[in-house]
């Protein structure tokens, strides 16, 4: 067992009350790390609570969760954790506010001695919990996976599930680079262990609203190829979502999925904030010679994978469809970031 796995089961171990908080807008691995982790503090008999900031989206509810998800500190009322454990959260901020000012020092009243750990696998994560499990891995959930299996738990039943949850979701049903054979000999114990693949495909799957695939239609028309269809580009207006009565998370996996267009390298989804501002999500093919959008992503101050990868400028939208193409076309046409910005709103060749 190394240092870093004794540290963590002797900080969950160590404590009584453990408060498990995951990134805004959760996704698959976010939510199975989760649930996966509260599995695991069940099995060690510790009192255990959910939290996020933003709700779970509606094509995840089927994960079956011991005890809600709160939304803030103040409904734990005067339940005080000993431990404040955040998963796949790459920073303090990617939480939400209450656990930014947590990790600033500004603290809810009687907190004053409640630890913080961190478990995640993102590389750029800057370690700011106190202890910190923070390693290259496909999918945090494999390390929640890892976690289980020092403490001799069998990938079974609802423990099982939420792993292989979170192993799907990042590994993009084990079509990212991110895969490789730990991680499917990993899958194939958990099925050894008794899920029931069809089932549980059936039940993340099947989730689609009416509203949900007209949206998906109409921002397919609306989309726009760059660097002879190497890239391609889709903005999504606030009126395009209210249109279709459609949230954010009925945008989950879009920009995945037009990596399926033939000759793409990189795609770009850009959507508009209700403050005007601009959420922007990179994934590009994952090949060796791929491009890096986790370098594109911090450019504008965000960050994620090298090949799943995202930012919020505090821009309109289409001065950051032109700010991020200033810095992706030349990444992708072999030339590396421009040397110097040009003013935002400049023309590209646009195929197709």
């Amino acid at each position: 067992m190394s240092d870093i796995i004794a540290k963590v089961i002797e900080c969950l171990t160590g404590s009584r009350k453990i408060l498990i908080g995951m990134h805004l807008g959760p996704d698959g691995d976010a939510l199975g790390s989760l649930a996966g982790l509260g599995h695991i503090c069940a099995a060690l008999g510790k009192e255990a609570r959910y939290y996020c900031q933003t709700e779970i989206p509606e094509d995840l509810r089927w994960l079956a969760l011991p005890v809600p998800v709160l939304r803030g500190f103040a409904e734990l009322g005067g339940w005080i954790p000993d431990l404040l454990v955040l998963v796949d959260c790459a920073s303090a901020r990617r939480a939400g506010a209450e656990t930014e000012e947590f990790f600033a020092g500004k603290r809810p009243s009687g907190w004053e001695h409640t630890k913080s750990l961190c478990i995640d696998h993102h590389f750029d994560n800057p370690c700011f919990a106190d202890i910190n499990y923070v390693e290259e891995a496909g999918a945090t959930a494999e390390l929640i996976a890892v976690l289980a299996k020092a403490l001799n738990l069998p990938l079974q039943g609802g423990l099982g599930e939420a792993i292989y949850l979170g192993v799907m979701a990042d590994t993009g049903n084990f079509t990212y680079s991110s895969t490789n054979p730990g991680l499917m000999r990993l899958a194939a114990e958990i099925v050894e262990s008794g899920l029931n693949v069809p089932e549980f495909t059936k039940k993340r799957d099947n989730t689609w609203s009416l509203n949900k695939m007209h949206l998906w239609g109409e921002l397919m028309q609306g989309l726009r190829s760059f660097a002879d269809g190497r890239i391609v580009s889709v903005i999504i207006r606030r009126a395009m979502m209210d249109k279709h009565n459609c949230r954010a998370s009925d945008l989950e996996g879009f920009v995945s999925f037009l990596r399926q267009l033939r000759g793409v390298e990189v795609s770009l989804l850009l959507r508009e904030k209700m403050n005007g501002c601009t959420k922007m999500s990179l994934r590009s093919t994952g090949g060796t010679h791929s491009v890096d959008v986790q370098a594109i992503a911090a450019h504008f101050g965000g960050g994620g994978h090298k090949s799943s990868s995202g930012a919020e400028p505090d821009i309109p939208i289409l001065q950051a469809e032109a700010r991020v193409l200033e810095v992706l076309l030349p990444a992708v046409l072999g030339n590396d970031f421009p040397q110097k910005s040009v003013p935002a709103g400049g023309v590209y060749a646009v195929s197709g």
